[in-house]
């Protein structure tokens, strides 16, 4: 019930769906993050086939790989789950181990991913390290992230003002960070620019977490991903 929320006259909005958005404005880890996808896609051109169509779709080791750069994504990954966790638990301690799985994707023009979710985990995201060029005269969905309102047949009969099924789009910036849950259905709208649009995806397992008593009160330790 953590997330509910009732308001005055009797009115409960049940079942929020939570998406937690941070801004990591940090050009030199931008940067050296692109150099080393590109490097990879360099010397594994065929990369792993999966939703993304017209692109490129890097191994799932992309934790594993050495430098600062990828330490430092750790890092903020691991303080965005850390708030994410927190939010769901009306600030109650969550221990356990988060186990990563990360990919790079580069997509060019006409690069999309197609409608999915993510499985086997508990938490995705999605870091934003270069968009491209956009086409000036084709923004609207140029490249765009949309999320699916996972409730199934809400648009057959709508009520009065139509509340229900409406998709939220993310227009992507360098350095936007996205956490959501896994089984939230989204897809990405064709890239119609120039240069490359390129993204860090990432599923969380966290099998062993713990969620302390209420009154425990909230916990000041961060997370190592």
């Amino acid at each position: 019930m953590a997330l509910h929320q009732e308001y005055s006259n009797g009115l409960l909005l049940a079942w929020p769906t939570p998406i937690l958005q941070r801004q990591v404005d940090d050009a030199a880890l931008l940067s050296a993050l692109r150099d080393q996808i590109l490097a990879r896609e360099k010397d594994d051109p065929e990369g792993l086939p999966r939703a993304l169509v017209n692109g490129w779709h890097s191994r799932l080791d992309l934790m594993e790989w050495p430098g600062d750069a990828i330490a430092d994504l750790k890092q903020h990954i691991g303080d965005a789950l850390s708030d994410f966790m927190s939010m769901m638990t009306n600030g109650r301690h969550v221990s356990g181990t988060a186990h990563i799985t990360a990919w790079a994707n580069i997509s060019r023009r006409g690069g999309f991913h197609r409608l999915h979710t993510h499985h086997s985990s508990m938490v995705s995201g999605v870091f934003y390290v270069d968009i491209g060029q956009a086409d000036p005269e084709d923004t609207r969905f140029n490249g765009s992230l949309t999320f699916v309102d996972p409730r199934q047949a809400v648009e057959m009969i709508q009520l009065p003002g139509q509340p229900f099924g409406e998709k939220i789009k993310f227009d992507p910036k360098p350095g936007m960070l996205l956490l959501f849950p896994s089984w939230l259905k989204h897809f990405v709208d064709p890239f119609r620019g120039e240069g490359t649009r390129m993204s860090i995806a990432f599923n969380i397992a966290m099998p062993d977490a713990r969620v302390a008593d209420a009154g425990a009160g909230p916990s000041t330790e961060k997370k190592s991903p």
